[in-house]
């Protein structure tokens, strides 16, 4: 009789632990009303209101200086291009594997992505690629913190330095991970989050740049709100800008899901770590590389790296479908290399402003195998749950124990 659910058996999870996203209270609700009563639902040309007070609170949480709010993950990311001055036609390496805002930021503040390949432990942008990338074009470095997981910034850094070079931390992902005890968005001269609905500090829709820089703080502010300057007159306007700034209720709204994140993203952490052993003694399948540097982790994403000649040769995808039958589904995060997506092999070429690059012809192989045929991705939010954690390891021993059906499915 078959015991795989895939053949016909007993799925191995039930009683999954529901965990909800977001998670709120009175609290939120409290905070909007404050915003709809008093009649103030943008935050106007000034610092003041429910996104000055969020603002000065996620600076203080994250370790900079400053903070500037904005209406999305991608709008920080324009933004902190912008005011590190870069211009049509130069270049920002940036990592081949992340969500395509990552890269389409770059175009959209007048710059040209070259896409580097990752470190295939941490699934990461190796550095050794970064340096090698290096032109006379190139501007600046974008480090993205890709599910969660930072990025080696040993070497960023002293990479950086060595060219005289910004960088610039995309975070959208990693709310709350560190870095030799340092969060993410204090490490390199600007960092950019999101607070999109799926992300662990959530607000629906939203997003920030934080920085400690004096002299990127009325450039922050002017680019975000068509130009102007703080508490100034409302009509002169400094530079051509747009319109970036967050609203009044998701600023409301943050501020209460702030107070809940740090004890969100320990749970996640200990739980994390905990999957990672448990992981080691099923074997064939394990979580990425273990840095002590790395002394938190806010995960977006949890991967796992499937190594199919420890299972029979099975494919990942063959895998991911018999996992999916004993109650477990997975992913594999955003699927490709971002050069593959139709936006950049068939991009506008007055958009590169004069560059050579060919994104046709752009090749990361580690990238592309990864995405081929090893990696396997699940959400963040099971880790809120000690239980269901066992679940999945259930589930994986399951496969384990049945290797005889498993690979009779190749």
């Amino acid at each position: 009789m078959a015991k795989l659910a895939i053949n016909g058996g007993s799925p191995a999870v039930k009683n999954w632990i529901p965990t909800p996203w977001p998670i709120f209270d009175e609290r939120e609700k409290q905070a909007l009303m404050e915003v709809l009563e008093s009649g103030k639902w943008c935050c106007t040309w000034s610092l003041e209101g429910k996104v000055g007070q969020f603002g000065k609170e996620f600076a203080q949480y994250i370790g900079t200086k400053y903070s500037t709010c904005v209406s999305s993950g991608t709008s920080a990311l324009i933004l902190a291009f912008k005011v590190c001055d870069i211009e049509p036609g130069d270049e920002v390496i940036v990592t081949s594997v992340s969500f395509i805002a990552s890269a389409s930021a770059i175009v959209l503040a007048g710059g040209v992505p070259v896409f580097v390949d990752v470190d295939p432990e941490t699934y990461q942008m190796s550095p050794d690629a970064v340096e090698a990338a290096i032109t006379d074009r190139t501007k600046a470095i974008e480090t993205v913190h890709y599910g969660g997981y930072p990025v080696d910034m040993d070497r960023i850094w002293e990479i950086a330095k060595k060219h005289n070079l910004p960088i610039i931390e995309d975070c959208a992902e990693a709310h709350g991970s560190e870095w030799r005890g340092r969060k993410v968005g204090s490490l390199g001269d600007i960092g950019a989050f999101s607070f999109q609905m799926g992300k662990n500090l959530t607000c629906g829709d939203g997003g920030a740049v934080t920085y400690s820089k004096d002299e990127l703080a009325a450039n922050c502010f002017a680019h975000s709100r068509y130009g102007t300057l703080p508490n100034k007159e409302i009509y002169v306007h400094h530079v051509p800008a747009g319109n970036y700034r967050m609203s009044e209720f998701v600023a409301a709204i943050l501020s209460v899901q702030l107070t809940r994140h740090a004890e969100q993203t320990n749970i996640r952490y200990e739980n994390g770590e905990y999957f990672a052993q448990e992981l080691e003694k099923i074997g064939g399948i394990s979580a990425l590389k273990r840095d002590p540097r790395i002394t938190k982790r806010g995960y977006y994403f949890y991967f796992l790296r499937y190594d199919p000649s420890k299972w029979g040769g099975v494919h990942r995808n063959i895998f991911r479908k018999a996992l999916a039958a004993e109650g477990v589904g997975a992913g594999t995060a955003h699927n490709d290399p971002i050069y593959i997506n139709p936006a950049f092999k068939n991009i506008n070429k007055s958009l590169l402003y004069g560059s050579n690059i060919d994104y046709n012809k752009v090749h990361c192989p580690e990238a592309e195998r990864i995405y081929n045929s090893e990696v396997i991705a699940l959400g963040k939010d099971f880790l809120m749950e000690k239980g269901n954690v066992d679940k999945i390891l259930d589930a994986l021993h399951k496969l384990r124990d049945n290797m005889d059906e498993l690979v009779k499915l190749k």
